[in-house]
Order: structure tokens, then sequence, then C-alpha cells
């Protein structure tokens, strides 16, 4: 068996940003107090991001508090929840600069006790937990694996999933030690099978939804019903709602910095089409 590890990703709809990471604005009163009161993420959500991030997460005693998002395609399914469940809970704000995507969309951005949009940034969503493919391809990157694992050099390995960038999907990492820390924290425990896995994953966002009232529906009503066939043709790398979508699908307390938002104006724009909810 190959040495990397299994996970989980919701994966971005652009090309992938390097790992840059969380940047902090902190500064200490007292021995013990932690008054950080900015993070800055760009790149790929990952168990590193999120351990990096998450003393300051908790610890912080600023005033005012934001987890700004400048530039991310989304990544890892499990860290972007553990993420979004120490926002929300410790009262931090988010704000998008430029594009937040995938698991950054579907757990990050509406973990924020206040939204901040810039005008021409970005909320791009394809797929989550609930997406209907999303056991197959957990299934599908464990046979990559093994495939790999076995193969002779010669032999051409198949690319993992022709369709990544344009849903959710289970891709490959080497951060085991750190995931299981990650799922720990989210209590995923005592894991059976990949069915077992993704079934308790789903129950760990399902019940991160309700606490924020968010409709579970919010990452992927974009490939079901009238939507379907477009979700289908993988022309797309994703889909985006308006602000009266996000506000009927429970994403809500949202402002736009500068005034209105144009999300037609980022260059990512005509690789996405356009959801309305209900």
């Amino acid at each position: 068996m190959a040495s990397v590890k299994l996970t989980i990703k919701i994966a971005g709809a652009l090309a992938a940003l390097a790992i840059l990471g969380i940047w902090f604005s902190t500064r200490y009163s007292g021995e013990n107090d932690v008054v950080c009161d900015t993070l800055t993420l760009t790149g790929e959500i990952s168990p590193q991001i999120f351990f990096d991030a998450k003393d300051c997460l908790v610890r912080s005693t600023a005033k005012e508090k934001t987890f700004v998002v400048t530039e991310s395609s989304g990544g890892d399914w499990e860290s972007a929840l553990a993420l979004g469940i120490l926002i929300h809970r410790h009262g931090w704000d988010v704000e998008v600069v430029d594009i937040c995507a995938s698991s950054c969309a579907n757990f990050i951005f509406p973990a924020g006790k206040k939204k901040y949009l810039h005008g021409d940034s970005m909320l791009l969503y394809h797929g989550g937990p609930h997406q209907q493919n999303m056991l197959e391809k957990m299934k599908l990157a464990e046979q990559y694996v093994v495939n790999s694992a076995s193969a002779v050099n010669t032999t051409p390995i198949p690319l993992q999933d022709p369709h990544a960038r344009m849903e959710g999907a289970a891709l490959i990492d080497d951060q085991g030690p750190l995931r299981l820390k990650v799922r720990e924290f989210l209590g995923v425990k005592d894991v059976s099978s990949t069915e077992d896995l993704v079934a308790k994953l789903i129950a760990a966002s399902d019940r991160f939804y309700e606490e924020l009232g968010v409709n579970i529906l919010l990452p992927h009503y974009g490939q079901l019903g009238r939507y379907e066939p477009k979700y289908k043709a993988y022309e797309f790398g994703g889909f985006i709602y308006r602000l009266d979508s996000l506000a009927r699908l429970g994403v809500g307390n949202i402002e736009v910095k500068g005034g209105e938002w144009h999300p037609e104006r980022h260059p990512v724009y005509p690789d996405v089409y356009q959801v309305t909810y209900p």
C-alpha cells in the first residue's frame, strides 16, 4: 500500500493555489492573553492550516476578530469544517477579498458572525457532503492508491478523477497524523469503512449547518433539478448564488464593502453558472 493517505476534499474549481498558509496579526496583553485579531488565509485548506490557526481562533481576547480569505480554492472538507466550527463558536467575522471556493464557501464563509464581501469577490460552490456521488469518489480515490502501489513503473496510472475541478472530490494527501487529530476534533472516531467515514463526516457537517441555521442544500443545490444538466455537462467549475438566494439558504448578515457585489467582474466568472434558490 502506498504511504500516502486518503482524504475527502472539496477541491477548488480554479487552478490549484500554492499552500501559502495563514498570516496572523497578533499582540499580547499580559502573560497569557492573546489579542489575535486577524487571520489571513491564502491557498488551500489543510490539516496544517487548521492547527496553525487553532490557538489564535480559540484564545483571542480581541473585541473585533476577522478571518480574512484573500484567495482559496478550497481544500480539505474536514479541516474547513473544523475551522468553520471555531470561527462560529468564538465569534469571528469572515471577509472574502478575492475568491472563496468550494470547502471555503461551504464552511468558512457561512461561519462568520458578520460576513464581508468585496465588490468583485467570488463565492464559488460545486458540491459537498450530500453530493450524490461523494461516496463513489472516495472509493475511486482508494482504488487509485491501490493501483499506484501495485503498478509496474512502465504501467500508466489513470487520472484519479477527471472531474475533480468541477465538483466535490476525494483526493490524496500525506498529512495522515494531523488528519486523525482533525477528525478527533470533529468527533469522527472508530471509523470502520469508507461508508462509515463518509456517513460520520456528513453527520458532523449537518450538525454544524443546524447550529448555523444554514440549509444543508447550500453546497450542492446547483447540482439538482433544473440545474442538473449544467452540472452533468462538466463544462463549468461551479456555480454562484446572489445575495437573496444566500439569505434564503440561511447565509445572512452579509455586507459588501464598497457598495454592490459584482462577482461577474471576477476572472473566474466565465467558469460558473448562476443558481437561484428556491
